[in-house]
């Protein structure tokens, strides 16, 4: 209760310093719509080759149904962007719906990524109310500092993510000087029934911060989230722009007392509470050609070491074996919990390096992109290759071809994922 008396407190006092210190600022009416809408329409036939031997995919074929050698999946996807502003009044929603056919089944999904409210009773002072997504953090796949933010898809980082129910501000000043921009933005996200019984334990109030300031040309952010929905933690990023076609960034998180799920070598899975650090560290560079490359470093703190990786691998290998010879189902029972509890979840182990390059207007071609990106696992050697292409006949068809390639040895993390090989043909036409 005092974390939410505390950021109603500074909603008011944000509000009456804007009201306050800065007075309204005049605006010439501008003979606009008051409202827009825009959107994609996209299909996707997907091409998967599965590995029959990985030990996710024996996994898989005791809690579902095991896919073929392979597999032939179409989907497809709307969404649709809407917003109206009327003075300090706007709302915004974005709403996607999936269908998708695999092996004779056909599913559908219509999720309301965001929709919220908007107002601004000053210049520097914005409020939203409903479910949004902040965007924070600077790293282009991993952003252990975006505590409100779902992860990306590692296939396409620049997709929209669904959001959360939050209420939220944005208090904004502007200075001369070496110090250019300090922004405020104080986050409720509030955990109760079905309202956003994803973020983490229900019945909680949680609360979020993030400082933002533009200090001698460097975008610096710290950050904090608390409540009990999940365990509390702290972070900051930073990017600066070293010259005009070099940028680097980074990003930290603290969580003093991370809770996450262990497998021990005698295969007891036990709860571990001990502090964990992340970060993200990287540089974007822009060549004369135009060519783009992207490195970033991510150590993950809360991942596991080879040493567990391997003893879960181990486990899901033993347990295919006792329930195909005898169906003991024991220990896969037990390997599905641990994939579950964090095993399963993407990049779950401690260092990784990704890698993009983009050359558009390749090969003379103009609208032509070429493209490749690569997640390489540096504690097992594994990694995940990403080549692409695209072209733009004309201003509103995007044409994508997309594979992701898998290796690794045995028991390493590309190595034991149920797909070696996906490739997909997109199709997406704005509107």
């Amino acid at each position: 209760m005092s974390r939410f008396l505390y950021a109603i407190v500074m909603f008011l006092l944000l509000a009456s310093v804007a009201n306050g210190q800065e007075p309204p600022v005049e605006i010439p009416p501008v003979d606009r719509k008051p409202y827009a809408a825009n959107g994609f329409v996209e299909l996707r036939p997907v091409m998967i080759w599965q590995d029959t031997d990985a030990a996710l995919f024996r996994l898989r074929s005791f809690t579902d149904q095991a896919p073929d050698a392979q597999t032939m999946q179409l989907t497809s996807r709307l969404q649709l962007d809407a917003s109206y502003r009327r003075g300090w009044f706007s709302a915004q929603t974005r709403s996607v719906v999936d269908t998708g056919y695999t092996s004779g089944d056909w599913t559908a999904d219509a999720t309301a990524y965001e929709a919220y409210l908007s107002l601004k009773p000053a210049p520097s002072l914005t409020i939203d109310a409903g479910k949004k997504t902040l965007k924070w953090g600077k790293g282009y796949l991993w952003n252990p500092a975006a505590f409100l933010d779902r992860p990306k898809n590692p296939e396409d980082p620049a997709l929209a993510l669904e959001g959360f129910m939050v209420l939220s501000a944005d208090y904004i000043r502007t200075f001369d000087g070496s110090l250019q921009v300090v922004s405020v933005t104080p986050v409720l996200v509030p955990v109760f029934g079905d309202l956003n019984q994803s973020f983490g334990g229900r019945g909680h109030l949680n609360v979020a911060g993030k400082l933002y300031v533009l200090l001698h040309d460097t975008d610096i952010d710290v950050m904090f989230l608390t409540g009990g929905s999940r365990r509390a933690r702290f972070g900051f990023d930073f990017s600066r722009n070293l010259r005009s076609n070099l940028e680097v960034h980074g990003e930290m998180t603290r969580v003093p007392h991370n809770l996450a799920a262990a497998l021990e070598p005698a295969g007891a899975l036990v709860q571990r509470e001990q502090p964990a650090t992340s970060l993200v560290m990287g540089v974007r560079y822009l060549t004369e050609a135009n060519t783009t490359y992207i490195v970033d470093y991510f150590r993950n703190g809360t991942g596991y070491p080879p040493a567990e990786m391997e003893t879960y691998f181990e486990l899901v290998e033993r347990g295919y074996e006792a329930w195909s010879v005898s169906d003991d189902q024991r220990a896969l029972t037990l390997a599905s919990r641990v994939t579950e509890a964090g095993y399963g979840r993407m990049n779950p182990m401690r260092n990784y390096v990704y890698g993009r390059v983009n050359q558009p207007d390749a090969l003379g071609v103009l609208y032509l992109t070429l493209g490749a990106s690569a997640i390489v696992n540096v504690d097992d050697g594994s990694y995940s290759l990403l080549p692409e292409v695209q072209y733009k006949p004309t201003e509103n068809l995007e044409l994508r071809w997309l594979a992701n390639i898998q290796r690794g040895g045995s028991w390493t993390e590309f190595g034991e994922k149920p797909a070696d090989v996906r490739v997909e043909l997109r199709a997406r036409y704005y509107f």
